[in-house]
């Protein structure tokens, strides 16, 4: 990895400030628009008009016309007569982009200056957002947005046949729409590197100040200055960012051809080299190569439409249904993350999803969720639920004894639509000693007899079992196809699959990878849950710290230290405990982790290692249950029989011993698991529901 030290930093809060409604936070403060020209003018009128419709700020427009022709000076001029304000400066002669773009810097006052390219599109709210991303940090020195084709920040793709990929729009998408689209799932990571293109660059006058202008003695045709001038920007102490909730569409190669452009390219390399030396350039583009913040923004950006997609066949299909989902829980959890995830994307389809829980969960839920977005109903008892419920389209169960709760609604007239969301075969949860072996999860035909053992002896899982059977058209989905086949051999009720998914726009990378800290491993740990195998995750990673010493830090969370003492759990080793998380926390953790390791003896899903995958880990899952949804053995995960503590032993070492082999599944889990957005399965449910209907 190269010797640049990035830096990921959360939006800053910072004092005064204001929030427009596009979400992001900025103090005010004078702004220039730069905006050099040399012919191009169906490019040059496109642009000028996207700064006029887009720009809501206050701004100085400066133009720098370099030896145009004549259509193109009578257009300045009479855009000159129109709008008075404008500063307009003029070459005879084409002077070169770096002596133009020196011409618009030296007769600009502003606190930030914004050089931005004549063959561009600006969009929505794209003063904000670069101003937001440049206050969050005062060592920030120069911005750049996202855009179809901007070198390293280009999205989704960076490279086409040996070539900038160019990145076409869908021709029924605008600019506008696909930065509105970014923008709404942003994570405003603002991630540092050690380039940015000088197509849209937003530089603060103190940079100016300390940097001085673009290097017209060896840049003066473009095509480098802005490589040089990164470099010297970063030896000055500033850092570069990249605001990833922008998004600017670049026609790029209008003012030059494609071939003048490549030759300009090329000999502009030659002199940076010259300059600056070559190992420094190196590091730089191995950085941004290898870069897993960018890799995870560019692969999110390539499922960006596909999410939209389900959200305007949703729209087009059902929006204005009304859903309630039933979910009785004080704190947080998976299934009622996995929930609430989905109800936000519900919420965008435009269909109005809410939630209801009880009175006496009031407290702890609001104290779960403290920033939720999400309608909440609260019911005093049970009792009251059918009521609530009458004047939805869809009322929806997510536990069995909620099944319970919304069935005298099948027995009324004009009742709406009964489901049950399944996201585990839930009499399992009743089943102990049997379920620690092997042979239990081997076996198909065993669990139907151990069920049938429990299902006379123990009343928890007796009601649990009937709850898929009490009403006889209920709905019912779940998210993956063992959990139905579990459902469908053990009651004879099919289900529906909608699919695995997770909070896409919470999880994900942090931090780049580095050879020289220790390796991050995580582990959730639950003693309250047998299946969970509190006791062989610990012994595991006791083992692993010993061995591995410095090499590795041990991080675990879900259990407080009180109940690891209280069920005696190993605790002679070096581990960080961070206690009961919330998902936020829990996305901190892990998008600056390197591994994740999940020893239960099976998951129905896996969702805390869906999550670990987006945030660019290398996971390891049991091969009993529904993990196969998302994991694959050797390709984005160690897929492996967890009910043996030599498998998960060796398994780890592998990861750790293996960098090559890590780096690999972290790429390929990283790259595969944002298909698993909660719009795919949020539309899926609305097909199950409506489609008969």
């Amino acid at each position: 990895m190269s010797s640049f030290s990035p830096k990921i930093h959360p939006q800053v809060q910072l004092p005064h400030y204001k929030l427009d409604h596009a979400g992001v936070e900025y103090q005010p403060q004078s702004i220039d628009i730069i905006v050099c020209i040399h012919n191009a003018l169906p490019d040059v009128q496109r642009c000028l008009a996207s700064i006029r419709e887009q720009s809501s700020l206050p701004y100085q427009l400066i133009l720098v016309d370099d030896g145009s022709g004549d259509a193109t000076r009578v257009y300045l001029d009479e855009l000159l007569s129109a709008q008075p304000d404008i500063l307009l400066l003029r070459n005879a002669t084409a002077r070169g982009y770096t002596c133009a773009a020196n011409q618009g810097l030296a007769v600009s006052h502003g606190d930030v200056v914004i050089l931005l390219n004549s063959d561009t599109i600006v969009t929505p709210f794209w003063l904000e957002r670069l101003l937001a991303c440049a206050q969050s940090d005062a060592r920030i020195g120069l911005v750049g947005p996202l855009s179809n084709t901007a070198s390293w920040q280009s999205i989704p793709k960076i490279e086409e046949r040996g070539d900038w990929a160019s990145n076409p729009l869908p021709l029924d998408l605008t600019p506008a729409q696909m930065a509105n689209r970014l923008g709404a799932t942003a994570l405003h990571l603002y991630p540092r590197l050690p380039f940015l293109n000088g197509f849209c660059l937003l530089i603060k006058r103190a940079v100016l100040l300390s940097v001085g202008y673009f290097d017209e003695e060896h840049f003066a045709r473009g095509y480098g200055e802005e490589n040089d001038y990164c470099l010297r920007a970063r030896q000055a102490g500033w850092e570069l960012a990249v605001a990833d909730d922008v998004y600017i569409y670049h026609a790029q190669s209008r003012s030059y051809s494609h071939e003048a452009r490549k030759q300009l390219a090329e000999a502009a390399g030659q002199t940076l080299v010259a300059k600056h030396g070559q190992e420094i350039i190196d590091q730089g583009v191995a950085f941004c190569r290898e870069s897993r913040v960018l890799d995870s923004l560019r692969y999110r950006a390539q499922q960006l439409l596909t999410r939209w997609d389900f959200i305007a066949q949703a729209q087009y299909q059902w929006a204005g249904k009304r859903m309630v989902f039933i979910l009785p829980v004080m704190e947080a959890g998976g299934g009622a993350n996995v929930v609430i995830t989905e109800i936000r994307a519900l919420r965008r389809m435009g269909v109005d999803a809410q939630i209801l829980n009880f009175e006496h969960h009031r407290v702890g839920f609001e104290r779960s969720y403290p920033e939720l977005d999400v309608p909440v109903i609260y019911s005093p008892t049970d009792f009251g639920i059918p009521d609530l419920c009458m004047n939805f389209d869809a009322v929806i169960a997510t536990a069995n004894n909620s099944v319970s709760w919304i069935a005298p609604l099948a027995k009324r007239a004009n009742a709406p639509i009964l489901g049950y969301y399944i996201q585990d075969f839930e009499p399992y949860f009743h089943v102990d000693k049997a379920a620690r072996h092997r042979w239990f999860w081997q076996s198909a035909w065993l669990r139907r007899r151990w069920a049938s053992y429990y299902f006379r002896r123990h009343p928890d899982f007796r009601a649990a079992w009937l709850s898929y059977l009490q009403i006889p058209d209920l709905v019912c989905f779940t998210k993956t196809e063992w959990t139905r086949q579990e459902v469908l051999r053990q009651v004879k009720r099919n289900c529906h699959v909608i699919g695995a998914s997770f909070d896409l726009d919470l999880f994900c990378p942090r931090r780049e990878r580095s050879t020289d800290s220790p390796l991050v491993i995580t582990a959730m740990v639950r003693p309250s849950s047998v299946r969970r195998a509190a006791s062989r995750t610990m012994q595991v990673l006791r083992a692993i710290q010993h061995r591995y010493a410095d090499h590795v830090r041990i991080v675990i969370f879900g259990v407080t230290d009180e109940d690891l003492k209280a069920v005696g759990l190993p605790q002679d080793f070096a581990y960080e405990n961070l206690g009961m998380c919330s998902s936020a926390r829990i996305a901190a953790l892990f998008g600056e982790a390197d591994i994740f390791v999940d020893f239960s003896t099976f998951q129905a899903m896996g969702l805390t290692a869906m999550e670990a995958m987006a945030c660019g880990m290398a996971v390891i899952v049991p091969q009993f249950g529904g993990t196969d949804s998302f994991a694959r053995h050797e390709e984005n995960a160690l897929v492996i029989d967890t009910t043996s503590y030599q498998n998960c032993y060796d398994a780890l070492v592998q990861l750790i011993e293996s960098p090559q082999r890590r780096v690999s599944i972290m790429t390929q889990a990283h790259q595969q698991i944002v298909q698993h957005s909660p719009e795919r399965s949020a539309y899926g449910m609305l097909r199950r529901l409506f489609e008969k209907s």
